[in-house]
């Protein structure tokens, strides 16, 4: 595809919180092989899929890149990485292309590329409210030299690896009880299945709004009506939930259990991601008994949900006994 179509969206890199990267080099190139570098942090650690580092330039209006050229430094495991990679073209200026509805505002702002343990990459295209994945990619081992990474540091690539780590407590405390994750991790994240999500209340209530997270880095709160659809999605790591019962205004947020869900999924599927389900979201009449579960004509198995916290009309009104989340965690 040749186009000489342009739209207004930043750059931005991503790594997982657990999981730290610093970029050696990236930009995503076009057609004409002009490119658009993707900015520095020291370190990326964030939630998987969300932006770190975006810069306004003096021209932001850039057509959908075609290719992606990106080396990073993986602190955990103390290895360069590196991804020269095609992209899908087509689906990312048809994404860039969409406006909302109601505004009319373009639906997409930035592209981000998310680097993952073992040299796996995620790009995602994020707008207000909706992050959606298009690409999940797998690079080389690379050999960097420290003083093209770090010139001036006197330290060597291990040194530098457990200085880095040290910098950052959550992924380093997360290293020394786990150490490196399964090769597999990030795969299972970005594996999406045939399924769409239908909360039901006891009493007459009617739902607000609902915002879904899932494992892949994929957001949407945009309440689009989205969720009622059968399309593959990744499984849901956060559902947050908002309902109202006369003038009474409820919001629950719901967390799943990470190894739970997977084998939730993997019993229900049973290695045919394209069979129809539906996730139903079970609201009884005190507010606060909510039962989750993954079914279709023949089968329902229940998803277990770890966490879970309720407001009622801004002030809390239910959490979960091992809700463990800190002050003002349901937000994230």
């Amino acid at each position: 595809m040749s186009t000489n179509n342009k739209f207004e969206w930043l750059a931005d890199g991503n790594a997982p919180l657990l999981f730290p990267t610093e970029l050696v080099t990236g930009s995503f190139i076009f057609e004409d092989l002009s490119k658009v570098r993707i900015p520095e942090t020291k370190p990326f650690a964030a939630a998987w899929g969300t932006s770190v580092s975006a810069h306004l330039l003096p021209d932001n209006r850039h057509p959908a890149p075609k290719f992606i050229l990106i080396s990073w430094f993986s602190i955990v495991e103390n290895k360069f990485y590196a991804v020269a990679d095609e992209l899908p073209q087509e689906q990312i200026e048809a994404l860039l292309a969409e406006t909302d509805p109601k505004t009319k505002k373009p639906k997409y702002d930035t592209i981000i590329a998310g680097m993952a343990p073992y040299g796996q990459l995620a790009l995602w295209l994020v707008g207000n409210g909706i992050t959606t994945e298009v690409a999940w990619l797998q690079g080389s081992e690379v050999n960097v030299a420290m003083n093209e990474f770090a010139p001036g540091s006197k330290l060597n690539q291990k040194e530098y690896a457990a200085k880095a780590l040290a910098g950052c407590p959550e992924a380093n405390t997360n290293f020394q009880k786990n150490n490196l994750p399964n090769p597999e991790r990030f795969n299972r994240y970005m594996q999406k299945f045939n399924y769409r999500i239908i909360p039901t209340f006891e009493n007459g209530t009617e739902l607000t709004a609902i915002e879904l997270a899932y494992y892949n880095g994929e957001r949407n709160s945009t309440n689009s009506g989205e969720h009622t659809e059968n399309v593959m999605r990744a499984k849901p790591s956060k559902i947050s939930l908002h309902w109202h019962i006369g003038n009474i205004q409820y919001s629950g947020y719901f967390w799943s259990d990470e190894n739970k869900i997977i084998e939730t999924f993997d019993q229900f599927y049973k290695n045919n991601p394209q069979t129809e389900g539906e996730l139903c979201i079970e609201v009884n009449q005190s507010n606060k008994d909510f039962k989750f579960t993954l079914r279709d004509k023949f089968v329902e198995m229940e998803i277990p949900v770890t966490e879970m916290i309720v407001f009622k009309n801004k002030f809390e009104f239910f959490r979960s006994e091992n809700y463990s989340k800190p002050k003002g965690g349901w937000r994230n």
